[in-house]
């Protein structure tokens, strides 16, 4: 069902994949990343902290200077932890000007927690390294040297206990906010952790919350207000959506609004959030709600049976199936009522309310509605994938396209599908819900995006649920598909014994199914595990094998990338003359199917060739021609590649100080990608130094 295309990771590993035209080694735009900001703005209504943010302030100021300041803000979900740490990390964002990094690490709600490899390849990306190593530890390593004497900001929120924080601590220079509803008692005695203990705001704090949020009829019924105070329990999340419920009714006094308050809990069971007395909480949730008109109310459930942070407005439209400016109008009447905040661009929910709003939605309406998000996020990563990967095979999507987005380049298409990944993982790897033809649909649609940004966890977890999904619904090629993609995840982790068996399984599946190009996308990546074992022989019978199917069903630029793996393992056994007729023969292919990368590939395969075949001019210019394009096109690895050809080029004219130069600019890109070449080229450095 795929074509396939050779290429080689930083990892070391190369594989076979589906025309990935737009590059494993591909950097975005060409242009490095900024400085993270990540901090989202703090809900408006903030009072009554002074005492902690003047705690926080010495906490930050009197740790250890071999340390980061850490700080665990403790306290019972909607007290404001959050909420005080944005406060605090705002009025001092100036402290750090090397960055601020956050990320709910949802260790508290409807959603599994994050996982630590999962936060640290996220924050690597946004520090701009562009392939993050497959080992957590060795990410963590990457993570405390891209910010070793940074002054920085992390914000580690809603953590679950201290074995998720632990690989997230970065150096001493930067300042770690941690906030959970546990103590994490762990940290406070390794590595010393402050802890700041936040709960319920007292009388006056809680009064200045009300005047902040209700305005003047607070004080013009102060009874009331109090009254008010008393039924949230001074919990600054019930507050707020009390105070959200006095502003959608301004014409009601308030005491009537704390009579509905009293006649609702008197109909509600407890609320469980850890505290027995504070039940108004759900009291307050379900007032909020019963007082929302019709369509804001049912975005409002809608909204709590979805997993991952947040969702963007488009994909609210979708959620809801309902025009944008309706949606619109429902997503302002939720922030009003105090049940959604704005991130960014972004809406989310706290955890409570989403808690709370999926008990409401009925099983009928929740299926209708994932299965309009489902057709959302497939459609708009298809669309994504077509900038991504050109060249790929085509396939039928099921589901509609609601409110997809359209993308003008490749740059807009890879920030949605970050932006987006989340949810889209959530649904992927959800319980079976008949919708399992969209699951292993979705993760096809995403595999290009995985090869831009070597997120090879997401990528396992996705396509394992995704081979689940497929073999639920007894659809043979799907799962022959899907078990494809998921050993090139494995393979380019590291992992071959794991990846052998998909594509064997695969490769049996796609011949019974008389599917030639499926089995030569089998063949291809089985070859690439050969060739990795030094079994060049077995991996170039493969290759012919596929070369033979895809030229039988006219799968032309793979032809091309076909026979580019061909050479690399023709040149193995030492059958250079032949490697180099294949190589231009493969670069014929391309320039009639137009493929950058491909091209940049076999232009660095012929410099190679050539320099084994003791041919410095004819090495030179390819790997010339390799690096301009690769400069043109982004690749860093191509271009790393091309400056060790030139350096070896250089050696075979006697030219030791060009190579040095070359070998040099090589291993510093291969170092800023964590490449293992990076230590086969200062191997090479040394060696050209010792002469």
């Amino acid at each position: 069902m795929t074509g396939h295309n050779s290429m080689s990771n930083p990892s070391g590993n190369v594989v076979q994949a589906g025309s990935v035209h737009g590059g494993v080694h591909f950097h975005v735009g060409g242009q490095q990343r900024s400085v993270p900001r990540q901090l989202p703005s703090p809900p408006r209504g903030f009072a009554g902290r002074d005492n902690l943010l003047a705690a926080l302030d010495d906490m930050v100021a009197e740790h250890q200077e071999d340390t980061a300041p850490l700080v665990v803000l403790s306290g019972m979900g909607g007290v404001g932890k959050t909420t005080l740490a944005l406060r605090w990390a705002h009025q001092r964002i100036d402290r750090y000007p090397d960055g601020q990094l956050h990320v709910d690490l949802r260790g508290y709600g409807p959603d599994e927690p994050l996982a630590p490899e999962a936060v640290l390849a996220r924050f690597l990306r946004a520090l701009g390294v562009e392939h993050v190593p497959g080992d957590t530890d060795e990410r963590a390593a990457l993570f405390r040297s891209m910010l070793a004497g940074k002054r920085s900001l992390v914000l580690l929120d809603n953590a679950h206990d201290a074995a998720q924080v632990r690989p997230l601590l970065p150096g001493p220079a930067s300042c770690v906010l941690i906030t959970s509803r546990t103590t994490l008692a762990g940290l406070l005695v390794d590595p010393g952790a402050a802890l700041l203990p936040v709960d319920v705001l007292d009388e006056d704090a809680a009064r200045e919350v009300i005047r902040v949020l209700v305005g003047p009829r607070a004080a013009a019924e102060p009874a009331a207000a109090d009254a008010l105070i008393d039924r949230c329990a001074r919990l600054p999340l019930a507050l707020r959506v009390a105070a959200g419920l006095a502003t959608s009714r301004p014409t009601s006094p308030l005491s009537d609004i704390v009579r509905a308050l009293d006649d609702e809990q008197s109909r509600l069971d407890a609320f469980h959030i850890g505290v027995d007395s504070r039940t108004a909480v759900r009291t307050a949730f379900s007032w909020s709600y019963r007082n929302l008109a019709a369509e804001p109310a049912r975005l409002f459930r809608l909204f709590g049976s979805v997993g991952g942070p947040d969702l963007s407005v488009a994909a609210l439209v979708a959620l809801a199936g309902d025009p944008v400016r309706s949606v619109s109008q429902s997503i302002a009447a939720l922030a009003d009522a105090q049940l959604v905040t704005y991130v960014g661009t972004r809406v989310a929910m706290h955890d409570l309310l989403k808690a709370y709003a999926a008990e409401l939605a009925s099983p009928v309406e929740r299926q209708a509605a994932t299965t309009r998000l489902f057709g959302h996020f497939l459609h708009g990563a298809a669309a994504a994938d077509q900038l991504i990967s050109p060249n790929r095979f085509p396939l039928p999507l099921a589901g509609d396209p609601v409110a997809a987005p359209r993308f003008s380049d490749l740059d807009s298409a890879v920030a949605w599908l970050g932006a987006e990944l989340p949810t889209m993982s959530a649904l992927l790897t959800s319980g079976d819900d008949g919708l399992d033809e969209y699951r292993w649909q979705l993760a096809y649609t995403l595999r290009g995006y995985f090869f831009l940004t070597k997120d090879w966890d997401v990528w396992i977890a996705t396509h394992s649920a995704a081979l689940a999904a497929a073999l639920r619904i007894g659809d043979p090629a799907a799962a022959a598909t899907t078990g494809n993609n998921l050993g090139i995840a494995l393979l380019e982790r590291g992992d071959p014994d794991a990846a052998e068996p998909h594509f064997l399984a695969a490769l049996t599946s796609f011949e019974r199914l008389g599917d030639l190009r499926g089995a030569a996308n089998a063949m291809g990546n089985q070859a690439w595990v050969l060739h990795g074992r030094g079994d060049n022989a077995g991996a170039l019978d493969l290759a012919d094998r596929a070369l033979d199917n895809y030229r039988r069903c006219g799968a032309e630029s793979n032809v091309g990338i076909t026979l580019r793996g061909i050479a690399v393992f023709e040149a193995a056994l030492g059958r250079v003359n032949e490697a180099i007729d294949h190589l231009h023969e493969a670069m014929a292919v391309f320039s009639r199917f137009p493929s950058p990368l491909d091209t940049i590939m076999a232009l660095n395969c012929l410099g190679e060739v050539n320099a084994q075949a003791g041919d410095a001019e004819a090495s030179r210019s390819a790997h010339r021609r390799a690096l301009t394009q690769s400069l043109a096109h982004g690749s860093v690895y191509e271009r790393a590649r091309a400056h060790r050809g030139l350096a070896r080029a250089a050696v075979l004219d006697g030219d030791h100080v060009t190579a040095v130069a070359d070998l040099r600019e090589a291993l510093a890109l291969y170092t800023a990608l964590r490449a293992t070449e990076a230590q086969e080229a200062e191997q090479e450095l040394r060696r050209l130094s010792e002469r």
